[in-house]
C-alpha cells in the first residue's frame, strides 16, 4: 500500500502542525508576487461595468501582458467610497488562459490600446 502524503491531506485532522505546511507554502507564493514579480493594474471603471480591462497593446506596439515579465498581476477592484480597497492577485500564465475567452476591445487613453475585458466574476473565481 503507498503512502499517503499528509502535507496537503484535506480528510487529515485539522490541527497546527497539519495546517502549518499548506499555509507556509501558499504564504510564500504571495511572498514571490510581492517581492516584485507582480504587475499592478488599477481600474477606476470596474465599479461601474464590472469588468477589468487587460492591455495588450498601445498605439500598435505590444504591452501589457504581452510584453510583462511578472509571474503575477494583482487588479485593484476600485470603489470610490472604500478608503482601503480590494486587490486580486492571479498569476500571469492563468490571467492569459482567461483572456483567450473574451474578444479583444479597444480601449485606454484616446482609445489607442488593446486589450480584453474580463468580468471581474470571472477573474475572482481564478485568483490565487
Amino acid at each position: 500500500m503507498k503512502k499517503k502524503n499528509k502535507k496537503f491531506d484535506f480528510n487529515a485532522k485539522s490541527n497546527f502542525m497539519n495546517d502549518l505546511p499548506f499555509g507556509e507554502k501558499y504564504e510564500d507564493e504571495l511572498k514571490v508576487a510581492l517581492n516584485g514579480q507582480m504587475e499592478c493594474k488599477a481600474d477606476r471603471l470596474c465599479q461601474k461595468t464590472g469588468n477589468i480591462y487587460v492591455e495588450t497593446e498601445s498605439r500598435g506596439k505590444p504591452s501589457g501582458i504581452n510584453v510583462t515579465t511578472a509571474k503575477y498581476w494583482a487588479f485593484c477592484l476600485w470603489v470610490e467610497k472604500r478608503e482601503a480597497q480590494t486587490w486580486a492577485i492571479v498569476p500571469t500564465k492563468i490571467l492569459k488562459k482567461l483572456m483567450k475567452d473574451y474578444p479583444i476591445k479597444v480601449g485606454g487613453d484616446n482609445y489607442t490600446s488593446k486589450g480584453y475585458i474580463i468580468p471581474k466574476e470571472d477573474l475572482l473565481n481564478q485568483t490565487i
